[in-house]
This record gives structure tokens, C-alpha cells and sequence, in this order.
């Protein structure tokens, strides 16, 4: 190795720069500081060149960029795509290889048929996307009946068909007038006679519009969150405690993470500003809350609304919620045993568990007898079946105000389990009552009011 070394720094530049040349792509690949471990330096062009994943069709692709003209590519992704291309006999020339890259890529699958000159289409590209009032029948006969296979699609005559800007939902989002914190939609967004049939877990579209999705710069999904104003999303500590402001990116409006297809598109924002609490522990989460300052603040919409803040916790709000109704949002898998997240929004109906219970129930598990619940978290579910799971992280947990149905208050942070849905283990939260004075005295640091 050491002889080796001593000759490759003697070698001249000029034949250094031959040897570079004929080695090809994988000379443009070099490690670097700013990548993580399982990713090489490269130039923009074979990065995006070399991506199989998938999602660049979806969303624009955002990376952490390590040079100019250079970003952070997974090594993997490169030596898959060198393997491929050695594959390739005899070498493409510059035109052949434009035709055979549009080769590879696959035809649009034709829409569904669901009768004579009919399909079914996304619902915002369909014109006459109107249910009559009084719930006797279809104001217009161009929208036919037939179930259509896909969700948020709708049956719709072929001339009926608009392009994005003339949705009908366009002039919708227009309209729309933000009321306050907290409103749910809870018959989704939907407008129409809509038969499709959704698991009993769904969140139906819209209806809970302050949900986040936070991923990575790379699109993956990381963690849930919570919109609370348009600029600042709340989200667990221990999920974005290795990242920083260049590799997250906020989704707000967002249902189906695997679609584009929603009446209303969702709105992406980087983070200006992760503010974590000084005193979270990640070994045991005590504390587990961090707040996400927007780049700038996101255009409210119909799907998109933030959720009110409790008020500081004192024995008689929680009296208050433990009789309330609440829920718990996320895309977090349903077994414990699998990291496969869910297509679509879920939502699970949660009862609160008061604290010495919950600390009483956690004792019979394997933290044992001398487990000690802090007042940094709050309990919630135990009902077999019912629980938020892997993935689940930075999402809420939400409980109606008093005296309302429809509107509801952040009470907790979706942070840690000792088992997944499981009789009688219930799930621990960020206590978000608890917690509320810290969360006041950096809002307000932000120069902003709620």
C-alpha cells in the first residue's frame, strides 16, 4: 500500500489527468465530508442521469449539493448504474442514447373505461364535479355512476376533461376564507357522491388539514408534524435531531404520498430554522418536541389550516381531555415488525390515558416496576389494534376544545412505544399542555404571534 501510494503522488499531472479520463464515471466520484457515509461527491448530470427512484417524475429533486456543478448521489444508485451501463453493447452514440433513455421510459397507462365515452379521471380534471344540494341526484348526466377503482378518481364524459389550470377546484382554493385554529373538514374534501370504498382507518382528504409530512432533501419520508401557524411546524426532537436546515423539506397539504392526484396540490417549504428543546434527552426522549421555522409561510387553503395550541396543562384541562374525543394522524406502518409506511393518510380514534395509569400500565412491561413517568409525556390508546406505530414520529395526537365538535387542540407529539397495538400498552406522547411555556417563549423569540 505504502509503495503504491508513493507512486500514484509521483505520477505527472498530464498523465494523471489521461488516467482520470479513461476511467470514466466513477472518476467524477469522490467521498466528501458533506455526504453521508453511503454516498459519493459526483457532478449534477450523472446523478440525476443514474436516479432509480423514482421520484423525480413526482416532485422536483432537492440534495444536499457538494461543489459547484456537484451533489451528494448514493453510491448503490452509481455502481447500478455503471453495471447498466457496461451492459450495453455496442456503446450508444450521444443520439441513440437519448432514444434508448426514452425507451426506458414506460407509457402512461390508459385511463380506465367506465362506459360509453366515459373515464375515470382524477376528480379536479373533471368539469362537472357537482353533486346536487338536496342529494336526490346528479345535477349533470355527463358524470356517470360507475365505481371507479382508483381513490379521488370520478367517472367522467371524455369532452368533460380539463388540464390543471381549468380544475374547478382552482377557483375553489381562490375563494377559500381561513376562520381560525383548529377546523377539521369532517366529511374530507370531497365534494361529490363519493362511493369509493376506504378502510376504516383512512383519513378522507382534507379532513385533517394541519397534517405534515417532513422529508429528507432526497424526498424520503422522514417523520410527521403539525402546522400551528403558517410558518411553524411542531414535530419531534428525536426525529430531526441528526438532520439540519439543508436536508429537510415540509409538505403541507399532502394524503397520498405515492399520488399527485388530490383535488387541491399540497405546498412544499424548506426549513429556515430547526428549534429543538435544550433539554431533550435521545436516549429517553424526555422533552421531545422541536419546532420547524418555515423559509416563508405557507398559503392557507381549504387543505391547508393549522391546528390551535393547547392551553398550559393544569388538573383541570386535563380532566377536560380525558373526556374529549381525540385522534391520532400519520403514514406510519401498521405492524410493528414492518417499516413499510402507509400509501395514504391514516387516523386512529385514541382515548387519553391518565398519567398513573399509564405509568401503572408501562410497569407491567419489560421497563419494570421502577419505570417513572415524566411529565414530559402524556398517554394515550391501549386498545388492541389501535396504536400509531414505526413512522409515526412528529405526528399529532389532537383532542376536540370544549364545547366543540368539529375543532380541535395539539396535545401531544407522537414520540415512543414499549410495544405496537397492543391490549392494554398504551402509546407515549410529547406533552404539548405540558411543554406549552417553552413553546411561547420561542414563538415569541420568532417575533411571531399566534
Amino acid at each position: 500500500m505504502a509503495s503504491g501510494t508513493t507512486a500514484f503522488r509521483c505520477t505527472p499531472p498530464v498523465l494523471l489527468l489521461l488516467i482520470l479520463l479513461a476511467s470514466g464515471g466513477k472518476a467524477q466520484d469522490v467521498p466528501s465530508s458533506m455526504c453521508q457515509q453511503n454516498e459519493l461527491c459526483t457532478t449534477v448530470q450523472r446523478c440525476q442521469e443514474s436516479d432509480d427512484s423514482g421520484r423525480n417524475g413526482i416532485s422536483p429533486r432537492i440534495a444536499r449539493f457538494c461543489g459547484v456543478g456537484r451533489m451528494c448521489c448514493e453510491k448503490e444508485q452509481l455502481d447500478s448504474w455503471d453495471a447498466f451501463q457496461a451492459q450495453q453493447k455496442p456503446p450508444p452514440s450521444a443520439s441513440s442514447s437519448i432514444k434508448n433513455k426514452l425507451s426506458r421510459i414506460p407509457e402512461p397507462e390508459p385511463n380506465e373505461s367506465c362506459g360509453l365515452n366515459m373515464e375515470c379521471v382524477p376528480r379536479k380534471l373533471c368539469r362537472d364535479n357537482v353533486i346536487n344540494d338536496s342529494g336526490i341526484s346528479l345535477i349533470n348526466p355527463r358524470l356517470g355512476n360507475t365505481q371507479c377503482s382508483k381513490s379521488l378518481y370520478r367517472c367522467c364524459e371524455i369532452s368533460q376533461k380539463v388540464d390543471d389550470s381549468e380544475s374547478p377546484y382552482v377557483q375553489k382554493e381562490k375563494d377559500f376564507k381561513y376562520r381560525s385554529c383548529g377546523w377539521s373538514n369532517p366529511k374530507g374534501l370531497i365534494p361529490d357522491d363519493d362511493k369509493f370504498s376506504y378502510a376504516e382507518d383512512v383519513s378522507i382528504f382534507g379532513q385533517f388539514p394541519w397534517m405534515v409530512g417532513i422529508f429528507t432533501g432526497r424526498q424520503k419520508f422522514l417523520c410527521g408534524g403539525t402546522l400551528i401557524h403558517p410558518q411553524l411546524v411542531v414535530t419531534s426532537s428525536h426525529n430531526v435531531v441528526n438532520e439540519t436546515v439543508d436536508t429537510l423539506v415540509a409538505r403541507l397539504g399532502e394524503w397520498d404520498l405515492n399520488s399527485v392526484n388530490e383535488p387541491y396540490i399540497h405546498q412544499s417549504r424548506r426549513i429556515k430554522e430547526i428549534i429543538m428543546h435544550p433539554e431533550f434527552d435521545p436516549q429517553v426522549f424526555f422533552n421531545d418536541i422541536a419546532l420547524l421555522l418555515l423559509d416563508e409561510p405557507v398559503q392557507l387553503a381549504p387543505h391547508i389550516q393549522p391546528l390551535c395550541l393547547p392551553p398550559p396543562q393544569t388538573p383541570q384541562l386535563i380532566n377536560q381531555l380525558l373526556s374529549a374525543n381525540c385522534f391520532a394522524t400519520g403514514w406510519g406502518s401498521k405492524d410493528a415488525k414492518s417499516d413499510k409506511l402507509e400509501q395514504v393518510l391514516k387516523r386512529i380514534n385514541l382515548p387519553l390515558v391518565e398519567h398513573s395509569e399509564c405509568q401503572a400500565k408501562l410497569r407491567l412491561t419489560r421497563l419494570e416496576s421502577r419505570f417513572r413517568l415524566r411529565p414530559s409525556f402524556i398517554c394515550a390508546g391501549g386498545d388492541p389494534g389501535k396504536d400509531t406505530c414505526k413512522g409515526d414520529g412528529g405526528s399529532p395526537l389532537f383532542c376536540t376544545m370544549p364545547g366543540e365538535q368539529d375543532r380541535y387542540q395539539l396535545v401531544g407529539i407522537v414520540s415512543w412505544g414499549v410495544e405496537c397495538a397492543e391490549e392494554d400498552i398504551p402509546a407515549v406522547y410529547a406533552n404539548v399542555p405540558y411543554l406549552r411555556g417553552w413553546l411561547d417563549e420561542k414563538i415569541k423569540g420568532l417575533g411571531i404571534t399566534l
